[in-house]
C-alpha cells in the first residue's frame, strides 16, 4: 500500500432534521482504486458530494495527505488535487470541447484580454490523447452523443487535477461507465489503471459489480447512509457484494422469469416497411399484448432511432404504423402519448424529469386528465396516487413534495418509471430503464414489468445489458446496419444464447 493520501473520519451530513450519511471512516492511499457500492440513496454520491467540495460536511473531519481539508468549492477541490466526474454530466453544450475542459482556467491562455484559442484547442487535443480520444476539440459539446461527452468529462478531470496534485491527484468517478460502450469501458479501464501506477488513487462507484469486481484493490460498502462493510476485493464474488449491500441474498431468479406471461394474439402495434434516411431501412415487426418486445443491436445499429420515430421524437420517411389497426402519425411526443404510446428514456435528467418539481408532480404529469375534475385537479387524488408509486417502486425520498432533483440518480430513474406506468399508455417503450440502479432495485423494477405484462401492456424494450434484454423479453428483434438481421424467441426456460444474438449484432 502507498502513502496515505485522504482520509475521512466520522463524516456525516444532514439536511435540515434528515441524516443521510453518518460516521463514516475512510482512508486512501496513492496508488489503489477504490470500490464505493451500495443502494440508491445509500450515500455514495454524497460522501463524494463533501469531498469534491460540492457539499460541507455537517460533522466529522477530513484530511489530505495528513493536514486538515475543506473545499469550498469544486475548482477549490481541483487546486488541491481532487476531482470529480459527475454521474448526472456537469458539461456547458454551448461551449466547445475545449472550452469546457479549460473552463475556470482560461486565464494561463489569456493575454490583454484576448484568449489564445488554437492554443487552448492544443492543449485540449493532447488532453484527450491521454485518454485515446481523437475529437475536435473545436466542436461544440452538445454536437457530440452522451458516451463522448462523458469521455470529455474524464479528460476534464484528469487535466486539472493531474497538473494540480502533481502525480499524486485523488479522482472520483461516479457511475461513469453507465454510458460508454464495451470498447470505450476498457479504454477507461486503461487509464485507471495507467493512474493508479503513477501514484494517483481512483474511487471508482458503479452499480455494475463486476466492474468493481475488475478494476478495484479495495471496496467500500454502504447502506443507509452508513458504512456496512470494508473488504480487499481478492476474494470477494458478486453474490457476497449483492448481500452486503441489499441485506439478503440474491434470489436466484434475478429477471423474474417464473413471472413471464405468455402474449396474447392481440396485434397492438405494428410497423410496415419503416424507413428513416441515414438511421434505418424496412423495418417491419409486430408487438401483442403482454409482450415485451427487446431490440438488441450495438450503436449505430438504428435501435434508438426507431424507438425516437414511435414515440414522437422523429418523422420517418417511409412506412407505416398501426396502433390497434389504425394508422398513426407522430408529429410529436404528446401525440405519441395520446395514441398510447410513452417512453422511458434512458438520459433521465435532460428529457425523463422535471428537476424542480417534486416527486409527485412528476408523477402525475403524464396524467392530469384523469385526475382532475372540471379542470380542478384533486389533491387528494394526486397524493394517493404518488404515494402509492413510491411504495411500489421502492423510491427512497423524505416525503413525495421533495424535488425529483433532490434524488440519486437511480431514485430519479424510478419516478420516471413510476410516471410511465401511472399514465395508462398500453405501449411502453423502456430506453435503458434500469441504467444507473442498483442491483437490489432493479429486481424491483423487473417485478414491475412482469406486472405490467400481466396487466396487458406491452413493452418495447431496449436493455442495459444484452442478459437484462434476454432475461426479460418474451421476443428479441436484433438490429445491424439499421436493417433487421434477425430474431429470436425467448420463453421460459429456453432462452436464446447470448452468443447466437453477437452473431447476428456484429
Amino acid at each position: 500500500m502507498g502513502d496515505l493520501l485522504f482520509e475521512a473520519k466520522g463524516v456525516g451530513k444532514t439536511y435540515g432534521a434528515n441524516t443521510v450519511l453518518r460516521d463514516i471512516d475512510m482512508k486512501v492511499y496513492s496508488g489503489e482504486v477504490i470500490g464505493l457500492i451500495g443502494e440508491n440513496g445509500a450515500g455514495k454520491s454524497t460522501l463524494m458530494k463533501l469531498i469534491s467540495g460540492v457539499e460541507k460536511p455537517s460533522m466529522g473531519e477530513m484530511f489530505l495527505q495528513g493536514k486538515p481539508y475543506s473545499a469550498s468549492s469544486i475548482l477549490d477541490a481541483n487546486h488541491q488535487g481532487i476531482g470529480m466526474v459527475f454521474q448526472e454530466q456537469s458539461l456547458v453544450g454551448n461551449l466547445t470541447i475545449a472550452q469546457n475542459i479549460y473552463l475556470g482556467r482560461e486565464k494561463g491562455y489569456s493575454r490583454c484580454g484576448f484568449v489564445n484559442w488554437n492554443k487552448m484547442n492544443q492543449d485540449a487535443k493532447k488532453a484527450l490523447g491521454r485518454i485515446d480520444m481523437d475529437l475536435d476539440p473545436s466542436r461544440k459539446v452538445r454536437d457530440i452523443d452522451f458516451a463522448a461527452r462523458q469521455m470529455v468529462e474524464i479528460a476534464k478531470v484528469l487535466d486539472v487535477v493531474t497538473e494540480a496534485a502533481n502525480g499524486h491527484a485523488i479522482i472520483l468517478l461516479d457511475e461513469p461507465t453507465t454510458v460508454l460502450s464495451d470498447e470505450e469501458i476498457k479504454k477507461l479501464f486503461v487509464q485507471v489503471r495507467n493512474m493508479k501506477e503513477q501514484g494517483n488513487a481512483v474511487i471508482f462507484i458503479s452499480h455494475r459489480l463486476d466492474e468493481v469486481l475488475e478494476i478495484t484493490d479495495r471496496i467500500y460498502v454502504f447502506k443507509d447512509g452508513e458504512e456496512t462493510a470494508v473488504m480487499p476485493t481478492k476474494g470477494a464474488d458478486v453474490n457476497l457484494l449483492y448481500e452486503k449491500m441489499v441485506g439478503r441474498t440474491t434470489t436466484g431468479e434475478f429477471y423474474v422469469e417464473h413471472k413471464q406471461t405468455v402474449p396474447t394474439d392481440e396485434v397492438i402495434l405494428e410497423v410496415n416497411d419503416l424507413s428513416l434516411f441515414g438511421a434505418f431501412n424496412h423495418v417491419s415487426f409486430d408487438l401483442k399484448k403482454g409482450e415485451v418486445l427487446g431490440l438488441c443491436g450495438v450503436e449505430g445499429s438504428g435501435k434508438e432511432d426507431i424507438c425516437a420515430v414511435l414515440v414522437g421524437d422523429a418523422a420517418p420517411t417511409a412506412g407505416t404504423i398501426k396502433v390497434k389497426g389504425r394508422e398513426c402519425t407522430f408529429p410529436n411526443p404528446c401525440a405519441a402519448r395520446k395514441k398510447g404510446i410513452l417512453s422511458v428514456p434512458k438520459e433521465r435528467r435532460d428529457e425523463g424529469m422535471i428537476g424542480l418539481l417534486s416527486i409527485e408532480d412528476n408523477i402525475i404529469v403524464s396524467h392530469m386528465d384523469e385526475l382532475s375534475n372540471h379542470s380542478f385537479l384533486s389533491a387528494k387524488k394526486m397524493h394517493q396516487v404518488a404515494e402509492n408509486w413510491v411504495k411500489k417502486a421502492g423510491v427512497k425520498c423524505f416525503s413525495i413534495a421533495e424535488r425529483i432533483n433532490q434524488l440519486s440518480g437511480g431514485n430519479a430513474q424510478k419516478v420516471i418509471f413510476a410516471r410511465a406506468l401511472e399514465s395508462g399508455c398500453e405501449i411502453l417503450i423502456l430506453n435503458h430503464p434500469t441504467r444507473g440502479v442498483d442491483v437490489g432495485s432493479k429486481e424491483e423494477i423487473y417485478d414491475l414489468v412482469r406486472d405490467m405484462t400481466a396487466e396487458g401492456h406491452s413493452i418495447i424494450l431496449l436493455g442495459d445489458t444484452l442478459d437484462e434484454c434476454i432475461g426479460l423479453s418474451s421476443r428479441i428483434i436484433v438490429l445491424r446496419d439499421g436493417l433487421i438481421r434477425g430474431s429470436f424467441e425467448c420463453p421460459v426456460g429456453n432462452k436464446p444464447l447470448q452468443l447466437d444474438i453477437v452473431q447476428q449484432m456484429m
